[in-house]
């Protein structure tokens, strides 16, 4: 074994990355979250809609995302497009900073390409020369070694290097962003689930009443309105996603009394939620 391999196999043994090639079904993918490590997430089988930081916008089969730490970030897959057993494919990579300094620090020749690395502040996608060079070497990956896996994150950094189009914008928040990203992440985990006041203003550091005050002044809404409105977004995924019945939906998002969801729906949507199409 070579000292690049000895010494990358090294790095691995010290879970400083991660290689993951997992296929799910959708609803087991993890719901919206941050880190501290770096992210590359490439969607084999599956499509629906991406949410990095502020941006939320469609995917498809082949997407590719470099995010760097601490923009939170979640995949929200379509139950219409998986394999044949129901299951969607992901390759995902994390890396700690730690992990490309020691990469630094033992291959001087590739600083330049660990410090453009680093230089990424929101998440990046790649144009499609790069993105079919980045997926090969994850498609390579999965049939590999430890060693020989290990060699292979020297040429996936460098191809992780070329100018990424940035696609998942990301401001980092004062601690009144900070609190209300905590409220996004607390409800986007358990909108199934009765969430009080109470337990929202606690999980921020927060009474009751200063709470409400905070959330009203700097969203323009209650937190009752912006449950209400999330839970019907959830709703209509799984009305049009799953052909769900009006029924099923209403307790899969957190509603206990169908009269009150189908009202509430309507108000936010326009329509009632019987007149919703599976596509």
């Amino acid at each position: 074994m070579t000292y690049l391999h000895q010494y990358l196999t090294y790095i691995c043994n010290m879970d400083l990355y991660t290689f993951d090639h997992v296929k799910l079904t959708p609803d087991k993918q993890i719901t919206l979250h941050s880190q501290e490590s770096w992210e590359l997430s490439h969607v084999v089988t599956g499509s629906g809609e991406r949410e990095i930081g502020d941006t939320t916008e469609p995917f498809a089969p082949g997407d590719l995302v470099l995010i760097p730490p601490g923009i939170p970030h979640c995949w929200h897959f379509a139950p219409r497009c998986t394999d044949s057993k129901g299951r969607i494919e992901n390759i995902t990579i994390a890396m700690e900073d730690i992990f490309l300094d020691k990469v630094d620090n033992a291959f001087p020749a590739l600083a330049q390409t660990t410090n453009s690395i680093k230089a990424y502040t929101d998440a990046v996608t790649f144009d499609k020369p790069q993105a079919a060079r980045i997926i090969s070497i994850l498609k390579q990956m999965c049939n590999e070694t430890e060693p020989e896996r290990a060699a292979s994150m020297l040429a996936l950094l460098c191809a992780l290097a070329r100018e990424g189009r940035a696609i998942g914008y990301y401001h980092k928040p004062d601690i009144n962003r900070q609190r209300l990203m905590q409220v996004r992440i607390y409800v986007s985990c358990n909108y199934h689930c009765p969430i009080s006041l109470d337990e929202i203003a606690n999980h921020v550091g927060m009474n009751r009443s200063a709470f409400c005050t905070f959330f009203r002044k700097h969203t323009g809404q209650t937190f009752v309105d912006y449950l209400n409105a999330y839970r019907v977004n959830i709703a209509h995924r799984l009305l049009v996603w799953e052909g769900m019945p009006v029924t099923e939906a209403c307790f899969a998002c957190g509603f206990n009394d169908v009269a009150y969801f189908c009202r509430t729906f309507k108000r936010y949507k326009g329509f009632p939620p019987s007149r919703t199409k599976k596509s």
